[in-house]
C-alpha cells in the first residue's frame, strides 16, 4: 500500500511510540530520578549508578507499553530491542536506545532512535546535539547500513529544583534550533519543524504537536539524513 516502504515503516513506528507514550500517561505511571539511581546501584552492586535515567525511562516505555500494542499498528512482526549494539568491522561504536528490525528485510535495514532528557538547561540541548544528531551525522550509529531516517526521543523533564516551573516544549524547540543554526559539527539543510501524523482510528496521533522532522547531511557520503524527533512531556512523570 505504500510507495515509500520507509516512509511506511517509519511512520507506523512514530505511530506505536507516540501510542505507548500515551498508555504510559493512562496508566499514571510516576519515576524518581533518585530511586532510579537506587535501583540501577543495587541492580549493578555499584556505589555509582553507570546507566543514565533515558535508558531507564526507554526501557520501561518500549517494554510496557510500546511492544504490547504493536499490533495496534499492524506491527506484530517487528522485533523492537534496548540498548542495541552498533558495530563497524566488528568494533563497537555505540548502542542504540531503540531499535526497530523488519525481519523479512536485510539485517542491515533497521530503523534507529536515539532518546535524551531535555530541559531548559543548555547542556542537555547540547548534549542532544553532540549525543543525538551528530552520532547519525558520522556514522557512530548507522555505521554499516545505507539507512537515511533515524528518530529521536526527548524526555521533557522539569529543571531548577523546587522552584522548578514547566517550559513550553516549543521553547526548547526554538532553543535547539538555535544551537543547531550555530553548529560546526554537521551541516543541516532544516532545523527542526512541525511534522503530522494522520491516523483515523486515533485521535491522540493526529492531535499530537510535539513531533518534529530535521534534515542532515552525512558526513562520509553527503546522503541527506531525515531526523524525526518526538517531544515527550515528562514534567508531571519524572521527579528529582
Amino acid at each position: 500500500m505504500a510507495t515509500d516502504q520507509k516512509q511506511y515503516y517509519m511512520e507506523s513506528f512514530l505511530k506505536s511510540i507516540i501510542y505507548g507514550y500515551q498508555k504510559l500517561v493512562e496508566s499514571k505511571t510516576t519515576y524518581s530520578c533518585s530511586e532510579i539511581h537506587e535501583i540501577i546501584k543495587k541492580v549493578q552492586k555499584s556505589e555509582k549508578a553507570h546507566n543514565e535515567i533515558e535508558d531507564f525511562l526507554c526501557t520501561d516505555l518500549v517494554k510496557k507499553h510500546i511492544k504490547p500494542n504493536l499490533a495496534v499498528f499492524g506491527l506484530q512482526g517487528i522485533v523492537v530491542d534496548n540498548g542495541v549494539r552498533e558495530s563497524k568491522n566488528n568494533v563497537t561504536t555505540g548502542h542504540l536506545d531503540i531499535k526497530f528490525q523488519v525481519p523479512s528485510l536485510s539485517e542491515n535495514y533497521y530503523y534507529a532512535f536515539e532518546a535524551k532528557r531535555l530541559d531548559k538547561n543548555r547542556s542537555k540541548q547540547n548534549y542532544y546535539l553532540k549525543g543525538g544528531i551528530q552520532r547519525f551525522t558520522n556514522r557512530t550509529y548507522y555505521p554499516e547500513t545505507n539507512m537515511v531516517v533515524a528518530g529521536m526521543l526527548g524526555f521533557i523533564e522539569l529543571s531548577g529544583g523546587k522552584k522548578a516551573q514547566k517550559v513550553p516544549l516549543e521553547t526548547i524547540k526554538n532553543s535547539l534550533n538555535d544551537l543547531i543554526t550555530n553548529s560546526t559539527k554537521f551541516v543541516t539543510t532544516q532545523s527542526l519543524t512541525d511534522y503530522t501524523l494522520a491516523d483515523k482510528n486515533h485521535a491522540y496521533i493526529n492531535n499530537f504537536r510535539t513531533l518534529y522532522i530535521s534534515k542532515h547531511t552525512r558526513d562520509d557520503d553527503k546522503a541527506e539524513l531525515k531526523i524525526y524527533h518526538i517531544f515527550l512531556d515528562y514534567c508531571d512523570l519524572l521527579k528529582t
